[in-house]
């Protein structure tokens, strides 16, 4: 415990170089990508911005990413939520490791990892020598299967990593174990969701669903063919229920996917003022992570000129 207070009093010091509001409204007004650029060269992103242009916004916010992560990853002990949150990096770099092997194609790898160095690449390309490290035991699970299919890669990597997520949640805090439950579910929501507006069937959506949460599984699948309406109805009695009460309708998705992190940024203000223990460190992560995500939408937006109603709302 009292390695996390240390832990947690650098975590404070760290949230100070986060985006304030006042440099996010002058991100978001200004006319162009070049000059959102210069705006961004005045906050901790700036390290990384020489001898780049706007155009490789999405290196440098990588860079960032992963220079948090190292940081906080080194404060966290082995087995820690943190630890296997992050191995969902490492899952998407699993994904294009096999694509490259079916398919030839070279995919793009994200820095960001549970591991330091170059440990991640090592345990996938000798996954016999790592058999009780969780990527090693995902490689020699996955490489039995042949995948043609892109899509279907994703969703079983997906469902891997989910149910491993799912065997660990015991060893988690209450408060992580719950944040967990929670995005789980709202991510098997707007599965369910999407699966209706591209008017697939259950069977279809069933294969998609993952585990982990608080509502099971077939819950879902119980409401599928309930029209929009009851299902925000038979939502708002869930767990993850504040979601319904703060939107009109489930329609468009981007509002339900914008409600879903705000609902999971609630918990993390609870998280944040905590002086001990993994969850402040885990609720800086995750605003980074948010961080980010937005800076990509704004860098998007100013390079192909988008009118600002199609994109501010979602920031």
């Amino acid at each position: 415990m009292s390695g996390y207070a240390y832990a947690v009093a650098r975590v404070r010091a760290l949230e100070n170089g986060l985006l304030s509001p006042n440099r996010w409204e002058r991100l978001a007004a200004v006319e162009n990508a070049q000059e959102a650029w210069r705006v961004l060269s005045e906050t901790p992103y700036g390290r990384w911005l020489e001898n780049r242009s706007f155009y490789q916004y999405e290196e440098v916010f990588w860079d960032e990413l992963r220079a948090t992560s190292d940081l906080l990853r080194e404060m966290t002990k082995a087995g820690s939520f943190l630890h296997s949150y992050l191995l969902k990096y490492d899952m998407h770099n699993l994904k294009v490791y096999f694509l490259e092997k079916t398919t030839g194609v070279s995919g793009r790898r994200i820095p960001v990892s549970a591991y330091g160095g170059n440990k991640a690449a090592e345990v996938m390309a000798n996954p016999e020598w790592h058999k009780g490290d969780p990527l090693a035991q995902a490689v020699l699970v996955l490489q039995e299967q042949e995948f043609s299919d892109p899509q279907e890669l994703q969703r079983v990597v997906d469902r891997w990593y989910y149910e491993y997520m799912a065997g660990r949640k015991k060893d988690f805090s209450p408060g992580l174990k719950d944040f967990w439950a929670c995005q789980v579910d709202l991510i098997n929501l707007r599965t369910l969701l999407r699966v209706k507006v591209m008017k697939k069937n259950r069977d279809f959506l069933a294969r998609f669903l993952l585990p982990g949460g608080y509502v099971p599984e077939k819950e879902f699948l119980t409401v599928f063919n309930l029209p929009m309406e009851e299902i925000k109805n038979w939502w708002y009695w869930r767990p993850a229920g504040r979601l319904a009460a703060g939107l009109e309708n489930f329609y468009p998705l981007w509002r339900v996917e914008k409600a879903a992190e705000e609902l999971l940024a609630a918990r993390f203000e609870t998280f944040r003022r905590r002086s001990f223990g993994e969850e402040p460190i885990f609720a800086y992560f995750r605003v980074k992570e948010q961080e980010v995500r937005k800076l990509r939408v704004i860098f998007a937006a100013k390079i192909n000129r988008l009118p600002a109603e199609e994109w501010k709302e979602r920031i």
